[in-house]
């Protein structure tokens, strides 16, 4: 079968680049035609780049009224890098794979960032009625929380508009099976686990000589951190719990492997003075020394709370690496067998649990290399590549075929409010060299609507 693909692809700073980057050569595999639809950058994956046609969002009419694809298929995340595939399956229902059910910050980032609130209090209003409309001004106002925002995901439009959903955990199938019923509206629900893809050849295989060339203690205890630094991480209760591991294990270190989030601040953070030189921040880093700190390491930390019902890449990628890992107890973490992941459980005891299982790992180095191995061969097991990709081609396929049937109800129609969404969206996912004149408007009026102005 034929398709169109949806996703951020590098050089995009996005986990869902690495994964879609990962999973297309094994779609290739299942008999997918797949045709590549990006924003404004070219991929530079020249493996990528070389083994499936790309083309510009901006031409999609052109390009399917050509190779007639059966499905549409989007890979939605909570971020601004998702929002020119939003808009493209809003107008063109297809197949959604949500990587978060949460989807505020990409509707923030349409809306209130640019000066729209309305837009955004429209939005929520529909949603979820007066209730939502006030809560909504109250996030815009910037008075809201994460905790408060998990609780209005803002995804129904999206799972509205489309044929079929697919995720990524059991936590994110039942909460839409439960908000939308297993068949919402004559459409699917289904699931595809997260693939573990292992690391690229890498120039040594052993922690002590991966210490080595980034410069880091051989005998200290590291304890890291990977991914993009977020409040919904708990990076603050993790450098809490290893400020009081320093008492009875004072040759320690703590590593932030990712970028810091902008807004959260990190310096600022009483834990993060103290640490001092015991804590060592390395920004955004290439992928194959990402995965060299990861060999480094002797235990991770990646706690989430509260969770968008996702499932961390970079946790399969450090579970699959072979080493233990610290979790929060909740949503789809608390998914992992107990043997192969540590349990935090939230709220008071989370601190001081932090601080003893870290004593407990770092005294017992038999008892991290077991976890660690438990750890891999589950992931090893349960998250294959070729398994995903399989679930996607049987996924898709069920989706055509329902719809060459008749047996799968039209998505609702556009609505006002859907009007004002795709414009906004069109106008931001203009080439920034271009500029903003009327003609470009009236384009993008177009471009949203299918029609003439």
């Amino acid at each position: 079968m034929k398709i169109s693909y949806w996703s951020p692809l590098s050089p995009s700073g996005t986990g869902v680049a690495d994964y879609s980057e990962e999973l297309l050569p094994y779609l290739a595999k299942e008999d997918i035609d797949v045709h590549l639809f990006v924003s404004d950058r070219e991929p530079s994956n020249p493996a990528i780049r070389e083994a499936f046609p790309w083309h510009w969002a901006r031409d999609y009419e052109e390009v399917a009224a050509l190779e007639k694809f059966e499905l549409d298929l989007y890979q939605i995340g909570n971020s601004s890098y998702h929002r020119y595939a939003l808009n493209a399956a809003l107008r063109h229902p297809g197949v959604v794979v949500l990587h978060d059910l949460v989807l505020q910050h990409l509707f923030l980032g349409l809306s209130v960032e640019r000066g729209n609130t309305a837009l955004y209090v429209s939005e929520m209003k529909r949603a979820y009625g007066e209730r939502g409309a006030s809560i909504g001004r109250q996030i815009a106002a910037a008075l809201g929380s994460e905790l408060l925002t998990s609780k209005f995901p803002l995804c129904e439009r999206l799972v509205e508009r489309s044929y079929g959903v697919l995720v990524l955990t059991r936590f994110m199938q039942q909460w839409l099976e439960r908000r939308f019923g297993a068949v919402p509206v004559g459409k699917f629900i289904g699931r595809a686990p997260h693939h573990y893809s292992p690391p690229p050849p890498l120039p040594v295989s052993t922690p002590l000589e991966a210490r080595r060339i980034l410069g880091l203690p051989e005998k200290d205890f590291l304890v890291a951190s990977f991914g993009l630094v977020t409040r919904a991480k708990r990076v603050d209760r993790a450098l809490l719990g290893f400020r009081r591991l320093l008492h009875d294990w004072p040759d320690a270190r703590f590593l932030i492997v990712g970028e810091v989030q902008k807004s959260y601040p990190l310096e600022e953070l009483d834990a993060a003075r103290d640490l001092r030189e015991r804590l060592v921040v390395t920004g955004r880093a290439p992928m194959d020394r990402f995965y060299l700190y990861m060999l480094a390491c002797d235990v991770v930390v990646n706690l989430r709370f509260p969770s968008t019902g996702e499932l961390s890449g970079t946790l399969i990628r450090t579970l699959g690496m072979g080493k233990p890992v610290l979790v929060s107890n909740t949503g789809p973490f608390a998914e992992f067998p107990e043997h192969t992941v540590a349990r935090i459980d939230l709220g008071p005891p989370e601190v001081p649990e932090i601080a003893r299982v870290l004593l407990w790992l770092a005294r017992n180095p038999r008892l991290r290399e077991a976890m660690g191995r438990f750890a891999r061969e589950h992931v090893e097991a349960q998250y294959k590549l070729s398994d995903e990709a399989s679930a996607y081609a049987a996924f898709l396929r069920k989706v055509a075929e329902a719809r060459r049937r008749g047996e799968l109800h039209p998505p609702p129609p556009y609505e006002q409010a859907d009007l004002a969404a795709a414009i906004a969206a069109s106008i931001a996912d203009m080439p920034l060299g271009r500029a903003f004149g009327l003609e470009h408007i009236r384009e993008a009026l177009v471009d949203a609507t299918g029609h003439q102005t």
